[in-house]
């Protein structure tokens, strides 16, 4: 199937492409010579995020305590 390529280097494509029932909104991408790959990316609820850092056992704090020292005064 053939798709456009639009003057804003954006990629104009036909509906029977992304018709499926869960259209996603991210792709990865992947570029070879001479193919480039796009693959859809199911972006993650945040619930679905704080369930793998309850069980990577990061706590609330932990957080914050990155998040203070990435936001710290450089020397």
């Amino acid at each position: 199937m053939y798709v456009k390529i639009i003057p804003s280097n954006q990629i104009m494509s036909s509906d029977k492409i992304v018709s499926p029932a869960e259209t996603p909104e991210h792709f990865n991408i992947e570029a070879g010579n001479p193919a480039i790959a796009l693959t859809p990316v199911l972006a993650q609820r945040v619930e679905a995020v704080r369930a793998k850092l309850i069980a990577s056992g990061i706590s609330e704090k932990d957080v914050a305590d990155a998040c203070a020292w990435a936001r710290r005064p450089k020397e």
